[in-house]
């Protein structure tokens, strides 16, 4: 049996709405608005969770009507706390940039501009100017 296996980062999309009718659907007694920021991720988590294949499709971005926009704003609350896992609550009706938050497995790749080796580290953060390069053992440049 040939099985493939694609790796891809998505990145899912919970719209306020959505999140407020997956809430009433388990009849909860406090409000939907009451919630803080964390139990709006904690709930989203658990909707992910307990979505089958085909009620994912819509929160996938760039998948049918989920778009970029969605995901720009102010960040009011981020859990990085996980590497398999980013999760930010965001309030598109404010200025903000866009999460540059998202690494897969929290690695960040790292292209040696002397022997155009790459190599990937855990440290996303890494002073870069500090590192050599596996490959060939010179200093990395910027």
């Amino acid at each position: 049996m040939k099985n493939v296996i694609i790796h891809k980062v998505i990145t899912f999309v919970f719209t306020e709405a959505q999140l407020r009718g997956y809430w009433n659907e388990q009849k909860q007694k406090i409000p939907f608005e009451s919630l803080t920021n964390e139990q709006l991720m904690a709930l989203a988590e658990d909707m992910l969770e307990n979505s089958s294949h085909s009620q994912l499709e819509q929160h996938i971005l760039d998948h049918g009507w989920r778009v970029k926009e969605e995901t720009e704003g102010e960040v009011l609350a981020e859990d990085d706390s996980r590497e398999h896992v980013h999760v930010e609550v965001i309030d598109t009706t404010k200025q903000g940039s866009p999460s540059t938050k998202l690494f897969i497995d929290r690695l960040s790749q790292i292209e040696c501009s002397q022997c155009a080796f790459s190599f990937y580290v855990r440290n996303v953060n890494a002073d870069t100017t500090t590192l050599k390069c596996p490959s060939c053992l010179q200093p990395l440049k910027n």
